[in-house]
Formats: structure tokens, sequence, C-alpha cells
């Protein structure tokens, strides 16, 4: 048996583990000063007035957080750090501190088979609370998730989950809910974050994989693979389940003929972008009528050439898709040929065709719009590129933890970086 879904098999040793917070690399010639807000009697007379202004306090907010970019090394056990803004490294999270090996006794008696057919996973999904203190990590072939305060690296609590693996996360937009797709089990389960507790789930395809919210945080979308362990056409379902976050009904499904990869929404949510299984490209599809626009036919080039689908690295021609903040630009990672395409819309033209690391793996628009950051794998690779929207091209290839995948963007207070040692003290 082996289980490809979403992980490869790297041989060698554990590394970057140590402790919780290692290698912090300081900035130097930072000064961040608290600025005192207004009382709320003079905060009330000033809208009163209509002397509020909204742009010094977003700049005032601005002051006291930064944007970081959390990057899951699955291999290494640990999340990589990253200034958003001035893309230096700012440390990692040791992400395993209780053991590199399942907590749970069930867990614990085949993951040996686990990790001599895959490999180890100690990262599939991540996500940040809103608040920007706590670390939510679903720690793949340990079966189960965890969450970390970012300012000390202890871990705050752990939940088995019903899979052998646990895969993707999304948290709900008011940061109450964590859903993880539990992959073997074929469903999404939902942890309350307050409380730390399972209290329910949805069904979903045949292995559950990514989890998205739509734009308007109305429903959640999860995409199934299929069983990778039997042939085609025996797999089960791929297909999008979209479910009510808070009712957990399922409201409608489509379905596939290929596993359901990375996914975009386009900002107003009217239309998603879809990768799917051994396509090298991705497609265009209506969420509300569930119809299948156009197929987008990328190259295949470099080290893709010549590779028989059956070959490609956990069936993903393509996996890592994202779109720029106006919606004008999708970003796809083509996973087997190495590079990154730039795509225009709404002629999903090719525009640009960008060289990165070694097995791209995932994609994520900067906060800012300015980016897409693109997580290389590979063992040659271990990196994360810069790709610039404006320029179409990578300005900045950073190394980081081995074998990096999910990554997600975040404003952390800088209170929380300075306690964690990220940032130098005042």
């Amino acid at each position: 048996m082996s289980i490809r879904a979403g992980s490869r098999l790297i041989g060698g040793r554990l590394a970057d583990y140590g402790a919780n917070r290692v290698h912090r690399r300081p900035e130097t010639g930072i000064s961040i000063s608290r600025v005192r807000g207004s009382s709320r009697l003079s905060v009330l007379v000033a809208l009163c007035v209509g002397l509020f202004a909204l742009p010094p306090s977003a700049g005032a907010h601005a002051h006291h957080s930064r944007p970081v970019l959390f990057t899951a090394n699955s291999v290494a056990g640990t999340v990589t750090l990253i200034d958003a803004r001035t893309l230096k490294k700012l440390g990692r999270i040791n992400i395993i501190p209780d053991g590199d090996t399942p907590q749970d006794p069930a867990q614990a008696a085949i993951y040996p088979f686990l990790v001599k057919e895959e490999g180890v996973n100690y990262a599939q999904g991540i996500a940040i609370s809103p608040n920007g203190r706590v670390l939510y990590v679903s720690r793949g072939y340990l079966g189960d998730v965890a969450a970390f305060r970012i300012s000390t690296g202890k871990e705050l609590w752990r939940l088995q989950t019903d899979s052998l693996r646990a895969d993707h996360v999304a948290l709900s937009p008011n940061g109450r809910r964590l859903f993880v797709s539990a992959l073997t089990a074929n469903k999404v389960q939902v942890i309350d974050t307050r409380t730390h507790e399972f209290i329910g789930s949805f069904p979903t395809g045949t292995w559950a994989h990514v989890d998205e919210f739509s734009p308007d945080g109305r429903f959640i979308y999860n995409g199934s693979l299929g069983n990778q362990l039997l042939p085609q056409g025996h797999d089960g379902k791929k297909q999008l389940t979209v479910a009510n976050p808070w009712t957990l009904t399922v409201v409608r499904t489509f379905q596939f003929n290929a596993g359901v990869r990375p996914f975009v929404f386009t900002p107003s949510g009217r239309l998603m972008f879809i990768q799917l299984s051994f396509l090298n490209g991705f497609i265009e599809f209506n969420p509300h009528t569930g119809k299948r626009l156009r197929t987008v036919h990328l190259p295949i080039s470099g080290p893709g050439r010549g590779v028989p689908p059956d070959q490609y690295p956990n069936d993903a021609a393509h996996h890592g898709i994202a779109i720029s903040n106006g919606g004008r630009y999708i970003c796809d990672a083509a996973t087997i040929s190495n590079y990154a395409a730039l795509v225009k819309r709404p002629s999903l033209r090719m525009v640009a065709k960008i060289p990165v690391g070694d097995e791209p793996a995932e994609a994520e628009t900067s906060l800012d719009g300015r980016y897409c950051f693109i997580t290389s794998r590979g063992p040659k690779a271990n990196t994360v590129s810069v790709i610039s929207y404006r320029k179409r091209r990578e300005v900045k290839r950073i190394r980081v933890g081995r074998h990096p995948q999910e990554e997600q963007e975040a404003r952390l207070p800088s209170a929380v970086l300075r306690r964690g040692g990220f940032l130098p003290p005042h």
C-alpha cells in the first residue's frame, strides 16, 4: 500500500529539529514605539463632530503589526517565519516539541509502516488565528492537529483526527472554527478553537484534501482526490463538496473525473480556478452553476518533459494556485516543470513563465498584492520564490526548512514577535 496524496518520500535524517525557537535573525535599526489610543470619550466626540480620521488609525495599527509569511516545512517539522515586507527570515518554530512519533497509540502502531512507505510529514496544513497569536498545524502522518502560542512556541493543545493523515486546514473568518480534512476518513472534522474540542464533521468525496472558504465566508469548499491506491474509474468520488460552516450541512457537490487539487476564487466569488490531478494547467469553473467553462493547458518543460502521468509526484502535474488581489493575474505552480506561470485574466493567456525551485508545491498572494509566494519542496530546493506581479519575474529566493509546502501570510502584533525573539527589543 502507498498513500501518495500530498506527500513525498524523502530519505535522510530529520533536519531542523531542535529548540522551539532557534536561528532568529533580528533586523537592525528598527524602532517601533507604541502610540496611546484616544479615550472612549474623545473618540465619541470626534465622531460627533466628524473629525474621526480612518487613515491615521489604520496607520497606527500597521505600526504595531507586521505581515509575516508562515511556511510549513513538512520534513523538518518546523514552520519558518518570513517578514513579508522586507523578505527577511525572522526565525522558525518547532512544531513537534512533543516528539517525532504519534502520541496516539493506534496511530503509533501503524506509523513505522507509513514512514517506510511515504517518509515523514509533520506539517500538512497551517492557519493563524485572527489576532496573530496562535498557530494551528495539521501534522500529517502524526494524524493530529496541534495549536502553538507563537510568542513562546509552546504547544497549547492537540487533537487526534479520525484519519491516517491529517490533511489541509481552513480557519473560519472569525477564528472560532478550525476545519481539518481527515483524508482517509472521507470527511472534514471541525474543531471549536475556544474549547479545543471536535464539535462535528461533514462528509466529503473520497480522500478529503484542500479546504477553502468562499470569499464571502458563507460556505466552505472541500476538494477530494479519489483513492490513489485504486485504479482510475474505481477510485471513488472526486468532487467539490460545499457545506454550511455553521450547520455543517452539505448544500451541493460537483463531480470531476480527476482528483481536485488546490483551487482559488475570484475576489467576487463568481468564478473558481481549479487544478486537477494529471492536468498541466487548470480549469475555469462556475461554482454557482457547476459548469466547467475553460481549460488552460500550460507548457510541459524542463524535468517534466518525457515524464508519463503515472510517474507524476503524487499524481499532481501542477499543485499550487493563487490570484492577485484585483483578480487580474493567476499564479500557477507547475510542479513537474519547475516554473511559475502568470496567466492574465480574462483572456487566460500566459504572460510570464518564471523558473523557480525544484518541484513547486503551493502558491500564495501576499496581503499587499505585490507578490506571489511559491514554495519549492524538491530535495534540491527547499525554498520560497518571491514572484513580483508587476515585474513578472522572481525578485528573491529564500531558503527555508526541508520540504516546504503549505504557506499563509498573516499580520502579527509586533509585541508577539518581540516576545518570541523574532524581533529585537525596543
